[in-house]
């Protein structure tokens, strides 16, 4: 590392790409495409036509009909990154980040067999206990769209830190800024990270409906009139320049910045058309990446053409870059593989490197018309030569998030050395816990998990949690779907424990710029939209209205407690699993170690609707549980959420110091999805990253998931916490026994706390707190 090169800030390089999108396997088929500006969008097949809107970007090859088609594209994608990485899973040392963003996995497989699901719920209903066949067991467990990433690792065989990013067309974008994080921060050694969707009938009605497809799809183009949905993935191999060099691989391009965002609009999911969030993420990508608006020559924008969106994206670019807007070219992939969901940002990172390399823009296919309000160089019809220094990415995701990220050219037309990026360097800061709220079957608040330590029975709560406790009927949150709402109320609770005031200020220790809010689900609501989408979808598509698929994302929970916050910092769903909600906490802590938040509101929610404890009871049948009805009614709503702070930041505003968070960390094994047990080797992995080498003091355990911790170098005492009091609430359970840990610890500090869990595929996940003497 040269004089030059803070710990956080040595440059991060690209080193493989992998594609595969409807123009065949490759980058190459990518890349011909995108020289000849050729669109892949042909007639949409295998499902009704809304209002003659039947273009598509559907993968035809008879290779990728087969009911697993997201996860055999994802797992392609990542071995031909890999291959030009040069590395070899089964050979590679250190440790591998996998880094996922999907919108919806492989969760098509049980929307298209619904009929079949109902059928046997039925079944169940008259006192039977059904089988079910493997394709649509293997489906159950795969709906959760998290699993996404188990399937990868298993296929590729990575072990490793593993997330999954869900903030809609985001998703891919943050996905790479958690990797970038990682690495800064020394996590990990190198990261793989990968997007991947594909079109299916609940999302193309889903959107259909809410105004987003439209009849072709032209970005910039004067009679625009929506976007054309398809499938794909991209992945690409990230690490550190000296790691790529020491090892001999080729450097494609440097990943320098990142920028994340939240719209400051009071709608959940349409964004504000002056584009002033999105301005404020290229901003932040350009300054972590030490960039200069006069170095960028190339934006390659979201794109999707629908009206609102690209008259956004002109006015962020102007807003942000100034009169340089004028002369850099801006161009839409999109145009050219259609809109890829999730897949999209890494797909399209994957672009700007090619046209980095080529010194060459792409063009904006079909572009024949310029609207003429739209004012800036979107290369229409034909690409162009133009020496390129630096370019921006840029995706945005229904739910309010804005995501750029920003690269630098190597080697033609540029250095060969990639330069250190502006991002504060690494440091693990001293953050602790500030605030605390629970939604749980005990009852609202962190008091009420205090029945989780009795040993007699007790009763549940008696009254129904109602989100209007914590906000007015006006916002309308109490038509947003139920993980949405108990996940808002346990933020609500933990902002006024921390002493935050709603909507946060503007300015001053808690601008509302400097607040990320980081949730965690497993579920998150989908279950229920495709509870409302399927019947629909089977008998008439047309009575499907858009609040059956904008009230359901699982990114609500995060948008709804920025919207009441009036937070425009970073805002990040995870769809992990069960470890979703301890890894939210994580990023938390991450994002506030490296500058980029200040305050970072971080939790899991839960809500448990009819088809998830149908599922829970055919699977625990399916597996030989002595009851599998009483197995599924152990199954409750939750949500678990803890204000985190820089203690010094803390302390001068005069925060209530709960806790002290010392240290997490989450792992995963390469194991089959769904499998139980199993996650035993990652936890150990967890535990020694959280327990320093040679510490002998006794920690409390509070443990979530699986066998408890063997710990044989520690001495885990029993908390007296019985998480089953709390019932089945999947990513909130562990975060409900961190709000208990600290709560515990805040008044009797004999602690430090160990709070673990372990999920099925093999995942992992530990955190250390300790009280604040």
């Amino acid at each position: 590392m040269t004089a030059t090169e803070r710990p956080g800030t040595a440059p991060l390089v690209i080193t493989g790409m992998g594609a595969v999108t409807v123009f065949g396997d490759g980058c190459e088929a990518l890349f011909a495409a995108l020289r000849a500006g050729r669109s892949g969008l042909h007639t949409l097949r295998g499902m009704t036509v809304a209002r003659g809107k039947d273009r598509s970007a559907q993968i035809e090859d008879p290779a990728r009909s087969g009911p697993w088609r997201v996860s055999d594209m994802a797992c392609d994608s990542v071995a031909e990154a890999l291959a030009q990485a040069g590395l070899d899973p089964a050979r590679m040392t250190g440790r591998t980040g996998l880094y996922v963003g999907t919108t919806g996995g492989d969760s098509r497989v049980l929307e298209d067999r619904y009929a079949d699901f109902l059928s046997v719920r039925q079944a169940m209903a008259s006192g039977a206990e059904p089988e079910i066949d493997d394709e649509l067991a293997e489906a159950l467990v795969r709906f959760p769209i998290g699993v996404l990433a188990d399937v990868v690792a298993a296929r590729i065989g990575l072990s490793g830190p593993r997330y999954v990013a869900t903030n809609a067309c985001a998703s891919g974008s943050i996905a790479m800024a958690m990797a970038m994080t990682a690495l800064r921060r020394g996590v990990i050694d190198r990261a793989v990270v990968v997007g991947a969707d594909q079109l299916k009938p609940s999302s193309y009605w889903g959107a259909e409906r809410s105004g987003f497809i439209g009849h072709d799809l032209r970005p910039f183009h004067a009679e625009r009139d929506g976007s054309v949905l398809g499938d794909g993935a991209g992945a690409i191999v990230l690490e550190p320049a000296a790691t790529a060099a020491a090892r001999g691989a080729t450097a494609l391009a440097q990943l320098a910045g990142w920028g994340i965002t939240c719209d400051d609009n009071p709608q959940p999911i349409i964004p504000p058309e002056d584009g002033a969030s999105n301005a404020a993420a290229i901003r932040l990508a350009l300054a972590d990446g030490a960039l200069d608006p006069s170095e960028i020559d190339y934006f390659n924008a979201h794109g999707t053409g629908t009206p609102l969106i690209d008259r956004l994206e002109t006015a962020s670019a102007k807003a942000s870059l100034g009169e340089q807007a004028r002369r850099i070219s801006m161009s839409s992939t999109k145009s050219i593989t259609g809109h890829l969901a999730a897949a999209s940002p890494v797909v399209e990172t994957i672009a700007t490197v090619f046209c980095l390399r080529e010194q060459w823009v792409h063009p904006t296919a079909r572009l024949d018309k310029v609207d003429p309000a739209l004012d800036l160089d979107y290369v229409p019809l034909k690409g162009k030569p133009k020496p390129l220094r630096a370019a921006i990415s840029n995706s945005l995701g229904g739910g309010g998030t804005n995501t750029v990220v920003v690269l630098r050219a190597l080697g033609t037309g540029a250095s060969a050395t990639p330069r250190p990026s502006g991002g504060e360097p690494a440091a693990e800061a001293d953050v602790v816990v500030t605030g605390l709220g629970a939604v749980s079957r005990l009852g609202d608040g962190a008091e009420s998990l205090g029945s989780a330590y009795v040993a007699e029975d007790v009763s549940p709560r008696t009254a129904e949690f109602s989100v209007l406790d914590h906000i007015g009927e006006e916002a309308g949150y109490q038509y947003i779907s139920r993980t949405a709402q108990v996940g808002f109320g346990a933020a609500a609770m933990a902002m006024a424990d921390a002493g935050l005031p709603r909507p946060l200020p503007l300015d001053g220790p808690f601008a509302a710029n400097r607040v990320a809010v980081v949730m965690g689900t497993a579920v998150g609501g989908l279950s229920t939209a495709a509870e409302v989408l399927c019947p629909h979808l089977l008998a008439d598509p047309t009575r499907i209205t858009p609040t059956m698929a904008l009230d359901h994302g699982p990114q609500l929970a995060a948008t709804l407690t920025a919207r009441a916050a009036e937070s425009t910092g970073p805002m990040i769903t995870l769809t992990s699993g069960l470890t979703a909600g301890l890894q939210a906490i994580e990023i938390g802590r991450a994002l506030l170690a490296a500058g980029a938040c200040d305050i970072a509101i971080v939790g899991a929610a839960e809500a448990i609707d009819e088809p998830i404890r149908h599922a829970a009871r055919l699977l625990a049948g399916r597996r030989g549980h002595a009851d599998p009805a009483a197995f599924a009614a152990t199954f409750a709503d939750g949500a678990g959420c803890l204000v985190l702070e820089r203690a010094d930041d803390a302390r001068r505003r005069g925060a209530p110091v709960k806790a002290s968070l010392a240290a997490c960390a989450s792992w995963a094994e390469a194991a089959a999805p769904g499998e139980p047990g199993g996650s035993g080797p990652a936890l150990e992995q967890c535990l020694r990253t959280v327990l320093p080498s040679g510490e002998d003091q006794p920690h409390l355990g509070y443990h979530v998931g699986g066998a408890a911790p063997d710990v044989p170098t520690h001495k885990v005492v029993s908390s007296g916490f019985r998480p089953g009091r709390l019932g089945r609430s999947l990513a909130a359970t562990p975060v409900l026994a961190v709000v208990a840990a600290v709560r515990q610890l805040a008044a009797d500090p004999a602690g430090p706390a160990l709070v673990t869990a372990a999920a099925p595929g093999g995942a992992a996940a530990a955190l250390r707190l300790e009280a604040v003497r």
